[in-house]
């Protein structure tokens, strides 16, 4: 009995001193107890370019996102892209490339273009959410523009993502259809809007100028992409921030886009 006694006595104290030393290492922050969390962080990939109606066919569908492919974009806003009406039924660039990226997507009409309905476009490997399409403001006689929307599940939390083209002759038009999306990002508040698309001038521009109001213009990260006319902006909330940012060529169609690694923090 007196052996079972001295027993439970020793492994008491044993827990005891066991228990103080895990509090002391704690304290003095050499153990895992001290001090606040760190920061969960997602980081991926997302490409901008303008496919200038040139995605005519299959084959320009599959050399285009072998393409894509190969940057390692995770996220694809692409403008100027076709899809099929009852006059042209028999070939839609939009669907053909979903099925080449094996992703989701979106699309948000603008105009017809040579009997096809063009518009913009959102593809992502991630679960989208939900989608909008959006029209901005034209002035008479004016190519019609449009905006893609939609959210998506990016791993850490969803995000929305807009791809657009803005009136590249006339300044107030930009001006205009700018004033629109800042209009349209306020409805949908609860959720980091990243926008992206062609601006028709460089990040210096007056309508650029107007979204950096409100935006980080990703462009200005690196000398390569301040000059291009395909932008990319984050919310100003410092939850996204760059990695970096690259100016990108898809030679076939003569097509500058840009590529931005990206990082989301909770």
């Amino acid at each position: 009995m007196k052996k079972i006694i001295l027993g439970s006595i020793t492994i008491l104290a044993a827990l005891f001193f066991a228990s103080c030393s895990s509090s002391e290492k704690a304290a003095d922050g050499s153990g895992e107890l001290k001090g606040s969390s760190k920061a969960l962080t997602n980081q991926f990939k997302m490409l901008s370019i303008n496919a200038q109606h040139g995605l005519k066919d299959k084959s320009d569908v599959k050399k285009f996102a072998e393409w894509v492919k190969a940057t390692g974009a995770e996220l694809v806003a692409v403008q100027q892209i076709i899809r099929a009406t009852e006059s042209k039924p028999e070939y839609d660039a939009f669907t053909e490339l979903l099925k080449y990226l094996d992703m989701r997507g979106t699309f948000a009409k603008a105009r017809y273009y040579q009997g096809w309905d063009s518009g913009n476009a959102l593809f992502c490997m991630y679960p989208m959410l939900q989608s909008n399409a959006y029209v901005l403001p034209t002035g008479k006689g004016k190519t019609r523009r449009s905006m893609s929307f939609g959210v998506f599940e990016m791993g850490l939390k969803p995000m929305a993502f807009a791809s657009t083209d803005l009136d590249d002759e006339d300044l107030s038009e930009r001006v205009k259809q700018v004033y629109e999306i800042l209009s349209i990002q306020k409805s949908v508040e609860e959720y980091p809007m990243i926008i992206a698309g062609y601006f028709g001038e460089t990040s210096k521009g007056k309508a650029p100028a107007k979204m950096s109001e409100k935006y980080i213009c990703v462009n200005n990260a690196a000398e390569q992409t301040s000059g291009i006319l395909e932008h990319v902006y984050l919310p100003s909330n410092g939850k996204v921030k760059v990695i970096s940012s690259e100016k990108v060529q898809y030679k076939t169609l003569n097509a500058t886009g840009i590529l931005v690694t990206l990082e989301v923090t909770q």
